[in-house]
């Protein structure tokens, strides 16, 4: 028996999407402050870490439901009060926040910090999902043609497959594309669900950028693949985890389908 869960989200809605993301990247970065010596970059007076080197504060760390990165002193965010959209519409700052970093390798290691913490106070597909994109992020900084940092390449697969584990129906809300809507409707872009199985299994699927990844200067920054080898090696360790994946195909990648496998 399988339960299934389609993905029929519209290939120009998500380009819509990510377009409008680019511009909310710029405004925020514009807005950033100058580090002072010795520091990484400066935000809202918080020095961010630039480097890419991640020393795993517990064996866990970034993986539901360990919340030990609230512990761990080199974490900047600490002290940072994160507000999500769900609890607080009018006063949510999370996104603010998570696009105010250095794109790149420079905020690689930041953005982990920032949803690990999230997801270690607010328990959500969705922050576990953007800890596992950061910790794979870092994985591709720190690995070359001769050799690979394997144990993030390991803690991003875990992140990955807690974000099927744990919140597997969890959707990204995105918003685009007020043309849709009929002459004389006002009520600005429209809403639409991304389901995070889908981009988790493309993420570890595909060879080229996933749509999902890191926006740079309007283009998709393809990150080094967790599972080397032939992408049916993905497959096979889905299968290990307990799920199936049926591969989206181009040119918009959008209709990918995760499904849960269970056995009499």
């Amino acid at each position: 028996m399988t339960m299934r869960k389609r993905q029929e989200t519209a290939g120009r809605r998500i380009r819509t999407a990510l377009i409008t993301m680019i511009g909310i990247v710029a405004a925020a970065l514009a807005g950033c402050e100058s580090p002072g010596d010795g520091d990484g970059t400066v935000i809202n007076n918080i020095a961010l870490p630039t480097d890419t080197v991640l020393d795993l504060f517990c064996e866990d760390v970034g993986v539901f439901p360990e919340i030990c990165v609230l512990e761990d002193p080199a974490n900047p965010f600490v002290t940072t009060t994160i507000i999500e959209p769900g609890l607080d519409p009018d006063n949510a700052n999370k996104f603010q926040i998570a696009t105010s970093f250095p794109p790149g390798p420079a905020g690689a290691k930041a953005r982990f910090y920032f949803w690990a913490t999230a997801l270690a106070r607010f328990p959500s597909g969705e922050n576990q999902y953007f800890t596992a994109l950061a910790l794979h992020e870092l994985f591709d900084a720190n690995s070359n043609a001769l050799g690979a940092d394997e144990l993030i390449r390991e803690q991003a697969l875990k992140a990955y497959r807690s974000q099927l584990d744990n919140f597997f129906g969890t959707v990204f809300v995105a918003v685009c594309c007020e043309d849709i809507r009929p002459p004389g409707d006002d009520r600005g872009p429209v809403p639409f669900p991304i389901g995070l199985n889908e981009w988790t299994a493309d993420n570890l699927y595909r060879t080229e950028g996933s749509i999902s990844n890191t926006i740079v200067e309007g283009q998709t920054v393809p990150y080094r693949r967790l599972v080397d080898g032939d992408p049916l090696l993905v497959e096979e360790l889905l299968l290990t985890w307990g799920y199936g994946y049926e591969a989206a195909t181009p040119p918009d990648f959008d209709n990918g389908i995760v499904y849960i496998i269970t056995f009499p």
